[in-house]
């Protein structure tokens, strides 16, 4: 079985209510920013690029929120075992434009409707522990 890789971000802002940067993907589902890591990158490097590549915006790393695994059927490779690690990353800047033909929307949502929109199984689990450390860490 192959193995896969991958690195995202969970984009928060305040204004002044808490905000996360959510995605509809290309299946109609609801997630955030994410792909896989090229060579040379770290897990972080990997996660700012994908943010910024996928929407438009900058951001800088504020912590490592979880990571999900699960396996899925590759039409040329078989099975793959896909790990992604997901990090809190602080907006800096830059206006909010979905990459054509890969992001369908992105969105500044509060955290109760991002909990309720993440489309990915334990997804929901992420924004609520990325809640959690924003409130920690004082936003």
């Amino acid at each position: 079985m192959a193995n896969e890789v991958s690195a995202g971000g969970i984009v928060f802002r305040r204004e002044p209510e808490l905000r996360f940067l959510m995605i509809l993907d290309t299946h109609g589902r609801w997630t955030f920013p994410k792909g896989g890591v090229e060579d040379g990158e770290t897990l972080e490097q990997a996660a700012l690029r994908e943010i910024e590549e996928e929407t438009g915006v900058k951001g800088s790393i504020a912590g490592q929120v979880g990571e999900t695994k699960y396996t899925y059927h590759h039409p040329r490779r078989g099975r793959v075992h896909k790990t992604v690690t997901f990090y809190l990353v602080r907006y800096l800047g830059g206006r909010v434009k979905p990459r054509d033909g890969e992001i369908a929307a992105a969105e500044w949502v509060g955290p109760e409707e991002a909990v309720r929109r993440a489309d990915y199984e334990g997804y929901d689990r992420l924004v609520e522990r990325a809640g959690v450390m924003v409130e920690e860490a004082g936003g």
